[in-house]
């Protein structure tokens, strides 16, 4: 048995994906959290993992408002079996975090308090031990996981449901056992402004610095499955090296006011190239210009320098559980601005993007998108009658132009 420490031993986001390229045929995931944060930071793993003839099942809680709307769709597209763990009894909640890989001759497994979100895999202080087991010699050492598992999957279990459709996830939503992400977030900053106004205000804590994925990168072919090496083998701490590189926030989300739209469809959302600040700093981050009153725009958040009129970028965008690429970043000489145009195909036949432009879905709504990668964004809508209270809640916002009439842009 080996012991993860996280952050310090390393991050179980990153020792995941590496397992999932060795040779293993399942996946069992239990996990009473799961956000978009952390499952489509695992996607393109997971992805290959099912390419490759990988089976995917996941087990997920529903409590306390921490697994979203958004994540379950995706969930739902990733997985060959998806269940919700929920018990109507208040005092009682579903609170598993196992990852559970196997194959015929060996199986890996990790336990301990790492939910299927960002801050869980990546960036919180999280616990976990490792071991890997011989099968079938050590299948007993599971039993337990593969009873509650069975347990789980029982239909005359009353509080385990499969997810069969994307209806059922809707009835979850409709029924309010999950919310969506915007409002979740917006739930945990209003809880926490309070929580820490109610705190000493002396500081006597510092703040620890953790990486999580920002980049795309090619994945590794797999590598046959080999036996644990004998420091494995031993109890020890499981030790991995931590790149270095800046510290991302967890949930880097901005938002944008989008009015009437611009574009024949209706999608087409314009993004500044500086801003005039209106509340809030953005001192010490990628967004700080020279003139402490203005912020780099909106186009900086797509990590496109705002300068250089010449770039123009597309991008993959996340919406109600289904990728759509390519939307297009680009300079507009006519009028002088940047501008993204939502379009772009899923992969399953479905609807482009742009047909939610041509129904009227982002006029006069408030669009939040989610930094994953550079080039993968997730996009969520708000009505814009919540503008004022997205203002207050704002690390920081910002006016596209310097009157009172211009949109409004900013970060949670």
């Amino acid at each position: 048995m080996s012991i993860l420490n996280q952050p310090f031993q390393g991050q179980l986001g990153n020792v995941l994906i590496d397992q999932l390229e060795k040779d293993y045929t399942s996946l069992t995931i239990f996990s009473a959290f799961a956000k978009n944060s952390g499952v489509l930071r695992l996607k393109p793993a997971l992805e290959d993992f099912k390419i490759n003839g990988g089976k995917i099942s996941a087990f997920i809680g529903i409590d306390l408002d921490g697994t979203s709307y958004e994540a379950l769709l995706n969930l739902f597209s990733l997985c060959d079996s998806l269940y919700v763990i929920h018990s109507e009894n208040m005092s009682t909640t579903y609170h598993s975090k196992i990852y559970l890989l196997e194959n015929d001759k060996t199986a890996w497994c990790a336990i301990g308090s790492n939910n299927l979100t960002g801050g869980g895999l990546w960036t919180n202080f999280e616990s976990c031990f490792i071991q890997n087991f011989a099968l079938p010699s050590q299948a007993v050492e599971l039993e337990n996981i593969y009873s509650i598992v069975a347990k789980y999957s029982d239909s005359d279990y009353p509080c385990s449901a499969q997810i069969a459709s994307v209806n059922d996830i809707n009835i979850l939503l409709e029924e309010n056992y999950i919310t969506k992400e915007v409002p979740q977030r917006i739930s945990s900053i209003k809880r926490s402004r309070s929580e820490k106004a109610d705190c000493i205000k002396n500081h006597p804590f510092g703040s620890e610095k953790v990486v999580i994925p920002t980049l795309i990168t090619k994945q590794r072919a797999r590598k046959p499955f080999s036996k644990p090496d004998a420091e494995m083998q031993q109890n020890a701490d499981y030790i991995i090296d931590i790149p270095t590189s800046t510290p991302a926030f967890t949930n880097e989300q901005f938002w944008f006011e989008m009015r009437k739209s611009t574009g024949g469809s209706r999608n087409i959302l314009d993004l500044s190239m500086i801003g005039q600040i209106q509340s809030g700093s953005v001192a010490g981050t990628p967004y700080e210009c020279p003139d402490p009153t203005r912020m780099y725009g909106g186009v900086k958040f797509f990590e496109i320098t705002p300068t250089d009129t010449s770039c123009e970028k597309d991008i993959t965008i996340n919406y109600l559980g289904k990728d759509y690429f390519p939307s297009t970043i680009k300079f507009a000489p006519d009028n002088g601005s940047w501008r993204i145009q939502l379009k772009g195909t899923p992969n399953d036949g479905t609807d482009e993007l742009s047909k939610y432009g041509n129904r009227g879905d982002f006029v006069q709504k408030i669009l939040f998108f989610e930094k994953i990668t550079p080039d993968y964004y997730v996009l969520s809508l708000l009505d814009d009658s919540e503008l004022d209270t997205i203002k207050t809640l704002s690390r920081v916002w910002a006016r596209n132009g310097n009157n009172s009439s211009s949109k409004a842009y900013g970060m949670l």
